[in-house]
C-alpha cells in the first residue's frame, strides 16, 4: 500500500514558519522577563538588607511633644532592641504601648525611610495636682488619671501648676475630682491649696481662709463653691487665726466655727 505524504501550499508553509518564529520570540521574551524580574527582586532584597536601613541607636528615634516626661522614660517604655530594620518596627504596637502608659494621652509612631528615622509624636497628660493615695505619692491630671511619681523626674513641688495637693485620692473619686477641679478653676476668688478625701462624706478644702468642710461631694457641689467664693472678704471681718473651720455642707448656711467655739452664721 503506497505511503501518503502531506503537502502544503507555499502560503501555508510560510504561515507555519512565521508561527514558529513568533513562538520562539515569545519564549525568549518570557525567559528574559523572568530573569529580569528575578534579578530585580534579588537586587531589591539586597538593597533593603543593607545596614543603612537599620535603626541602630535611640538617636534615630525622634520624640516630639514631651514636656514633663523625659526622653529616657519614653525610650524605656518603647523597649526597642537595636539594630532593627526600619521595615520591622511595629509602629501600631508601639503607639498602643505608649498610650497605655499613665502619663501619655495619645501617641503616634511614624517611619521615615530616607534617612531611616522613627518619629514619635506625643500628647501628654498634664499633671495639675500632687496626690497622696495609699501611702504613695503621685500626680493627678484634670480628668482624675493617677500618674506615679517616677514618670515626672523633672517635676518639683515648687512648680506653680502643682501647688494643689490631694489627700487620700482613690480611683472611685475620679468622677468627683473632675467636678471639683473644674469648680476650683471656676471659683478662683479664694485660693485652694489642698483637697482632703480622708472622709468620703465630708470633703475638706485647705484654703487661704482656713479649713472648709463641704460635706458630701454628691450634694450641691457647685453651690458650695459659689458660697466659698462669696466669703472672699471674710479676712476683713475676722482674723484667720480665730477660725477653726468653715462649714459649707449646707450652702444656704455659711457657718464659721471659731476656736473659741463661738459660731458666726452669715446667710
Amino acid at each position: 500500500m503506497p505511503k501518503m505524504s502531506l503537502s502544503y501550499s507555499p502560503k501555508l508553509q510560510q504561515k507555519l514558519s512565521l508561527l514558529k518564529k513568533q513562538k520562539k520570540q515569545q519564549l525568549y521574551c518570557a525567559l528574559w522577563r523572568s530573569l529580569f524580574i528575578s534579578s530585580l527582586a534579588a537586587t531589591l532584597f539586597w538593597l533593603i538588607s543593607l545596614p543603612y536601613w537599620q535603626i541602630k541607636h535611640k538617636s534615630q528615634v525622634k520624640i516630639i511633644g514631651n514636656h514633663t516626661v523625659t526622653k529616657d522614660t519614653i525610650y524605656s517604655l518603647l523597649a526597642l532592641s537595636y539594630p532593627q530594620f526600619i521595615w520591622s518596627i511595629p509602629t501600631k504596637k508601639l503607639s498602643q504601648t505608649l498610650e497605655s502608659a499613665p502619663p501619655i494621652l495619645t501617641a503616634r509612631v511614624n517611619r521615615q525611610i530616607l534617612p531611616p528615622i522613627i518619629t514619635i509624636s506625643l500628647q501628654e497628660k498634664v499633671p495639675v495636682a500632687i496626690a497622696l493615695s495609699d501611702g504613695k505619692i503621685g500626680f493627678l491630671d484634670s480628668q482624675g488619671s493617677w500618674i506615679p511619681s517616677q514618670f515626672y523626674q523633672n517635676t518639683t513641688n515648687n512648680s506653680p501648676s502643682l501647688a494643689l495637693r490631694v489627700i487620700n485620692f482613690q480611683p472611685q473619686y475620679a468622677h468627683y475630682w473632675r467636678e471639683v477641679y473644674k469648680l476650683i478653676n471656676l471659683y478662683s476668688d479664694v485660693d485652694i491649696f489642698e483637697v482632703n478625701w480622708q472622709d468620703s462624706e465630708n470633703l475638706k478644702l485647705k484654703t487661704e481662709l482656713g479649713m472648709v468642710y463641704l460635706g458630701s461631694p454628691r450634694f450641691r457641689l457647685a453651690d458650695k463653691f459659689a458660697a466659698l467664693a462669696s466669703l472672699q472678704n471674710l479676712p476683713a471681718y475676722l482674723n484667720q487665726s480665730q477660725i477653726d473651720h468653715i462649714d459649707l455642707s449646707n450652702p444656704n448656711v455659711r457657718l464659721v466655727e471659731k476656736h473659741a467655739r463661738e459660731n458666726s452664721i452669715s446667710n
